[in-house]
Parts: structure tokens; C-alpha cells; sequence
């Protein structure tokens, strides 16, 4: 049982809480789509649990004569249709394929980034709050609010907003109505800036030569030519230092010893 003040648990917590695969994952995805906490990751992927349930027990039923399955497939494929999960003349092997990506693209608050009333995923959060955005005329402030396909286009911001005036500074300086296919990467607008255009300088390119031909003569810098007779100047030649030392003496002494002797 459960009472309005304690409502029951919509969502599935993971059987182990602690792994580091699943919690880098799951981070991804709440940077990536704008979510608070793990806890809204959880809710889409026990959303997607239960249509891929209830798709895997029609599956195995098919070869039966029972007309309720074929009744119970066409009411899953449809109502997938219409929320925007599914495409058009989808089977129930599409709904095998889906991942948590596909539920968490229709949510509020990433349509409302996607088609750019906001800068951010955050931002979008930030509006869906305080009240800024309406479907069909009527005020939203859940974030996680499933889109169905045909309230997609009818997604604007209340008539008593502010931010339906083009110079509020917290609009968006380009409204880039943008669509995404479900599962594709977000991607912010983009603004119109003027982007200045720097001329490249060519790069240098070798020179190849062609096949069967011969190779192109590559210049060779010239060494400097020898400087003619009349610009050669005689320098006077440096006469041989004089000795100052005395020349030695050693035959006089030999003279004086044979004498001597």
C-alpha cells in the first residue's frame, strides 16, 4: 500500500551500487542531458525495462493463435509511436534495440534545449521550473516530462514570461530551432559571429620528378668567383726579423782544445 504522503518507489535501483563502469556511464549522461542525480537515469531505464519486457513476452508469444497478442503488440508499437520513442511501421524488434538514450531524448527539458529556448541543458532545467515554458498553451514545470510527437511542435514560452521578448538577456542571442534524431549527441546553438579570414602562406612544396623523364636540374648555389689580377694589390713583404742572439760557439771551442792537445 502506499499513501499520498509516502508514494510508492517508481524506479529500480541498480543490484550493485558501486560500480565504477556503470556509475562513469550514467555521469556521462547526466552532464550530457542536464539531469540532477542519478536517481532520474534510474527512472528512464526502468521505463525502458518495462516496454522491453512486455516486448520480449509478445515475442515468444507470436506463433500462437491467441488474437490478444497481436492486439497487445499493435497498442505497444503505437503508444511507443506516439510518445516519439519508436518511428513509424516499427516491430517489436525495435523496442529490443532501444537504449536509455532514445527515453531521455523526449524528455521536457531536452526538447526544450534542442529547439533552442535555451543556451544549456541546465538552462532549459532552470526555465522549465520557474515556469517559462509551455505545451499547448499550458504551463510545464516537471523537467521530466515525456513529449508525445504531436506536442512537440506546439512547445513555447508562456504568454506572461518575459523571455518572449527578443532583447531579454537571458535568451538566447539565436533562436536556432533545431530537431535531433533520437540518441544523437546534443549540440549547443551556434551563434552568428564574424569570423576573420587570415590568408594563408604557401607552403613549399618539393620538386618531384615526373616517371620516365629525366629529374629536373636543381640550381646549385654559385661559389664566389676568384678576384680579377687588377684588383689584387702587392702588400709589401715583411723582411725576416734580425736575430738578436749570438750565434753559438761551440767550433772555436773545439778549435782551443785541439790546440791544446
Amino acid at each position: 500500500m502506499s499513501s499520498q504522503k509516502f508514494p510508492r518507489k517508481r524506479y529500480e535501483t541498480p543490484m550493485h551500487p558501486w560500480k565504477e563502469s556503470r556509475i562513469k556511464t550514467e555521469r556521462e549522461m547526466m552532464k550530457k542531458y542536464g539531469l540532477k542525480n542519478h536517481k532520474e537515469v534510474w527512472k528512464a531505464k526502468t521505463l525502458l525495462g518495462k516496454h522491453r519486457e512486455q516486448a520480449r513476452e509478445l515475442l515468444a508469444k507470436i506463433g500462437t493463435t491467441n488474437p490478444q497478442v497481436k492486439k497487445e503488440s499493435d497498442q505497444l508499437l503505437l503508444h511507443l509511436t506516439r510518445m516519439g520513442i519508436v518511428a513509424m511501421g516499427a516491430s517489436l524488434d525495435d523496442v529490443l534495440a532501444l537504449d536509455t538514450e532514445t527515453v531521455l531524448s523526449r524528455r521536457l527539458q531536452t526538447l526544450v534545449y534542442l529547439k533552442g529556448f535555451s543556451s544549456t541543458p541546465y538552462q532549459a532545467r532552470q526555465l522549465i521550473s520557474h515556469g517559462h515554458v509551455a505545451v499547448r498553451g499550458r504551463k510545464v514545470t516537471v523537467p521530466s516530462y515525456m513529449v508525445k510527437k504531436d506536442e512537440e511542435s506546439q512547445i513555447q514560452y508562456t504568454i506572461r514570461s518575459p523571455l518572449n521578448e527578443l532583447s531579454h538577456p537571458a535568451r538566447p542571442k539565436t533562436d536556432v530551432y533545431k530537431t535531433s534524431e533520437m540518441g544523437a549527441p546534443l549540440k549547443a546553438p551556434v551563434e552568428d559571429k564574424p569570423v576573420a579570414v587570415v590568408p594563408s602562406k604557401p607552403e613549399p612544396t618539393a620538386m618531384v620528378a615526373p616517371q620516365n623523364q629525366p629529374a629536373a636540374v636543381v640550381p646549385v648555389p654559385s661559389q664566389p668567383t676568384e678576384p680579377s689580377p687588377a684588383s689584387i694589390v702587392e702588400k709589401p713583404k715583411e723582411e725576416p726579423a734580425k736575430q738578436t742572439s749570438k750565434p753559438t760557439e761551440h767550433p772555436k771551442k773545439e778549435k782551443k782544445t785541439e790546440e791544446g792537445a
